[in-house]
């Protein structure tokens, strides 16, 4: 089984390669990993929704209207009218169970959910919030990664090797930004 550090790393590998249907799937593994003695990614996504969207989801939220009814179509399985957290944990359990992305979801790099060619869209960007919680979260402070790896949060952008479990400063960061 690879360390939370090492599929970190292949999820921004692969991002950088333009691959982000490849990259959400360690990126769920790594968050999977992480959530394994909190509840599972479900508890872990709801407890970090506000760092995920702030990260992650800026422009997405909330859903437009065609978006949250048409996605019912697309993946029957959703409530009649769900939101950005209820699509996000659907792909995440699937990808969980199948080991790839459900083929209803692929991604944008237009930083909102879309749908077109009868598939869900959703933005690259959320991939990297969900690796900001992962980084961030306390449980992974002694993690490793190569340092040429960095990351931005809002605009900061900063060397992972030096944020993991810092969920401190993302927090002063969305304060500063927020306030």
């Amino acid at each position: 089984m690879k360390k939370v550090g090492e599929l970190v790393q292949e999820a921004i590998d692969l991002m950088n390669s333009g691959l982000a249907q490849y990259a959400f799937v360690p990126t769920v593994a790594a968050m999977n990993e992480t959530a394994k003695d909190f509840g599972g990614c479900e508890n872990f996504v709801k407890e970090n929704r506000d760092l995920i969207a702030f990260m992650g989801l800026p422009h997405a939220l909330p859903l437009p209207m065609n978006i949250s009814f048409a996605a019912k179509r697309i993946v029957p399985q959703l409530s009649l009218s769900p939101n950005a957290q209820e699509i996000i944990l659907f792909a995440i359990r699937e990808t969980l169970r199948n080991g790839n992305l459900p083929n209803a979801f692929s991604f944008t790099p237009n930083g909102e959910f879309e749908i077109k060619e009868n598939k869900l869209f959703l933005p690259e960007s959320l991939i990297f919030g969900l690796l900001g919680s992962v980084i961030l979260h306390p449980e992974n402070r002694n993690e490793q990664i190569g340092d040429k790896y960095w990351m931005n949060i809002s605009d900061f952008k900063m060397f992972i090797s030096e944020l993991w479990g810092r969920r401190d400063l993302a927090e002063r960061i969305r304060k500063f930004y927020l306030d």
